[in-house]
C-alpha cells in the first residue's frame, strides 16, 4: 500500500469522508475531513501536517467529539500505519486541536488538528 493510500485509509476510518486537502471536490457535503498529504522517508525526521474536520451544526459537542475520537485513534504512543517499504508513525502534534468558525456561516464549525508523521521507509 502506498503512503498516500495508508494515510487515506487511516483518515477515512472515522466515519467521515476524508479528502487530501488539495483534492476536495466542489460538491463535497459536510461533514468531511481534510488532511495534508505530505510524505517523506527515513532520514526526513518528523513531518508536521494538519487535519481539518468540517461540520455544519449549531453544536460544539459533535465537532469536539470527533476531534476526541481522532485523538484516541492516534493514541498516546502514536499510531503505526504499514505502507510500501516500511511504516508511517502518526503522532498527535501540539497544540492538538483548535476550534475555528467559518466566516461564511456561524454554523460551519471547524477543528484544526496538528499531527506529526515520521516515515520509517527507505524512500
Amino acid at each position: 500500500m502506498t503512503k498516500a493510500a495508508a494515510l487515506h485509509g487511516f483518515f477515512s476510518s472515522f466515519g467521515m469522508t476524508a479528502y487530501a486537502a488539495a483534492s476536495v471536490p466542489e460538491d463535497a457535503e459536510l461533514p468531511y475531513l481534510t488532511y495534508e498529504l505530505i510524505t517523506s522517508a527515513w532520514d526526513g525526521g518528523e513531518v508536521g501536517m494538519t487535519v481539518n474536520l468540517w461540520f455544519y451544526t449549531e453544536s460544539e459537542k459533535i465537532p469536539n467529539g470527533k476531534a476526541e475520537e481522532l485523538s484516541r485513534g492516534i493514541g498516546l504512543g502514536g499510531k503505526i500505519l504499514p505502507c510500501d517499504g516500511g511504516y508511517i508513525w502518526l503522532k498527535r502534534g501540539a497544540p492538538w486541536c483548535q476550534s475555528l468558525r467559518d466566516e461564511a456561516s456561524p454554523n460551519i464549525k471547524r477543528r484544526y488538528l496538528n499531527v506529526t508523521a515520521e516515515y520509517l521507509t527507505k524512500n
